[in-house]
């Protein structure tokens, strides 16, 4: 079992604006930064970048700074 799976939703979402890695069954490595989590299906969305709104700037520098790579 995954590392990703044995966390809880509640704990999926600390993981939200910060850049990770994640190595699919295939064994594809994807590196990304988490947009969304869905707790049903234990799914990501995951962007190849992270674009910032002036709406979402302030929180976008927040995690710039301290992402979890």
């Amino acid at each position: 079992m995954s590392e990703w799976m044995k966390k809880g939703p509640l704990e999926w979402q600390d993981y939200i604006y910060k850049e990770v890695r994640v190595t699919a069954s295939e064994k594809n490595e994807y590196k990304g930064w988490v947009l969304t989590t869905d707790p049903v299906s234990a799914k990501v969305s995951l962007s190849p970048r992270l674009e910032c709104s002036p709406a979402i700037s302030a929180l976008c520098n927040l995690c710039l700074a301290v992402s979890s790579l």
